[in-house]
């Protein structure tokens, strides 16, 4: 059942990655579904005596990224879709694996901005509408799900 969530996890996130790229937008059902699936997980963890510590842990640290991630879209600093996506995550990462997810996001942040910088001063096309961050979001996602199944 956990591999089956994974696969579902991955999945969402690529949809969001490339919806993000294609539309500069995240629907909405895919962040749902992506913090359904993190539910899933937390219920998972229960069923098969994980305790309600660390599933209450899940959840706070999940609301707290959501908090935070209000608060730079609020500044303007993340669209509300990358906000919403970044919280998904984080539930279904778990408090955990949030230090990881979020690390590997910020670095596939920074790989997307320079290849981002690098297009815009190389093409004469290249979007100014801001980065899709739902791109490093999706690979921090994809890392910190696939990382445990391939060790």
């Amino acid at each position: 059942m956990a591999s089956i969530l994974s696969g579902a996890a991955i999945v969402l996130f690529l949809a969001a990655a490339v919806s993000d790229a294609a539309r500069r937008t995240i629907p909405n059902p895919v962040v749902v579904a992506l913090a359904i699936v993190g539910l899933a997980r937390i219920g998972l963890g229960l069923a098969t005596g994980g305790g309600f510590g660390p599933a209450s842990l899940d959840v706070v640290a999940a609301a707290g990224v959501f908090g935070m991630g209000a608060l730079a879209f609020a500044a303007r600093i993340v669209g509300g879709g990358d906000a919403k996506l970044l919280a998904a995550g984080a539930l279904w990462i778990g408090a955990a694996g949030l230090g990881g997810y979020l690390l590997a996001t910020v670095l596939a942040g920074g790989v997307l901005a320079v290849v981002y910088l690098t297009w815009r001063f190389l093409g004469p096309r290249a979007p100014s509408d801001g980065l899709p961050y739902a791109l490093a979001i999706a690979a921090g996602g994809i890392f910190t799900t696939a990382a445990p199944l391939l060790a």
